[in-house]
């Protein structure tokens, strides 16, 4: 029969086991969380992004308005996304005929508003992802070998990637009605489906824009997603030779014990011989 500290060692091994594979698997998920979110919260907070828009879709001629004036919008604009509780949003520029206008009317800086709640919310998760997936990267690393990490690492660089290329393919068939849907799920009212002839947000920020960003953040994860699995891959074929030692109930083998080496006689001086 078992001793009672075999039968205890082991339900702590199955425990530890049982750890291990939650912490490796929530990982795997929350590695292509994070790269996106990460992303995400990059463009929203980059000023040069908005300026990509002004500069590349000839905003000064559907607007009306100088390309100096719509860049300091665009500084105004990040400056009350990244605010913790900024003031109601009222930008005034100076238009093409020299005439002040408020840039954007009372739906558009209503909807602004909602995109500006959707831009903290999302801050506040993408913070929490990055905490998440360090910590469980250090649990990984404390309780399992290092190919462990390497080997959670590499599969979730690669779910990474089959999500990037199946929103890809989305975006390819039909970006239009998965934009339409994104903001049917995003928001609770219709304040974002704006007049393209009228209203300056859109105006700015055209549907053109938004594929562009789309993509973008889709090539930025991909990198990190091939640049993370690359170390791990490398790290997993470096130690491939380790991987024995892994396997539950792997034991080293006992050291041999040490023979006795044999006793020499004395050596006999010859003139005792006789």
């Amino acid at each position: 029969m078992k001793s009672a500290n075999s039968v205890g060692e082991q339900r702590r091994e199955a425990a530890l086991g049982l750890f291990r594979s939650i912490a490796f698997a929530l990982l795997v998920v929350a590695l292509p969380l994070t790269l996106v979110a990460t992303n995400i919260r990059f463009a929203a907070s980059e000023v040069r992004v908005y300026d990509y828009s002004v500069r590349e879709y000839d905003t000064v001629a559907t607007t009306r308005i100088p390309q100096d004036e719509l860049l300091r919008a665009n500084r105004e604009l990040v400056t009350y996304f990244k605010a913790d509780h900024p003031a109601p949003l009222r930008i005034v520029v100076s238009n093409i005929d020299d005439e002040q206008e408020q840039l954007f009317n009372a739906r558009e800086t209503a909807h602004l508003a909602d995109v500006r709640d959707l831009f903290q919310a999302l801050f506040t998760v993408q913070t929490l992802l990055v905490a998440l997936t360090l910590g469980l990267a250090v649990v990984l690393l404390a309780s399992s070998p290092v190919r462990q990490l390497a080997r959670a690492l590499a599969t979730g660089a690669a779910l990474t990637l089959a999500l990037v290329g199946a929103t890809a393919v989305l975006a390819f068939l039909g970006f239009d009605a998965a934009w339409r849907q994104f903001h049917f799920l995003a928001f609770t009212n219709d304040l974002w489906e704006l007049d393209p002839d009228t209203d300056h947000l859109i105006q700015m920020f055209p549907q053109g824009f938004w594929y562009d960003m789309t993509l973008l953040m889709g090539a930025l994860t991909t990198l990190e997603a091939l640049l993370i699995g690359a170390v791990s891959g490398v790290h997993l074929y470096l130690t491939r030779w380790d991987e024995e030692e892994e396997r539950p109930g792997h034991r080293q083998p006992a050291p041999r014990p040490l023979e006795p080496r044999p006793r020499i006689p004395p050596p006999r001086p010859r003139h005792l011989t006789h």
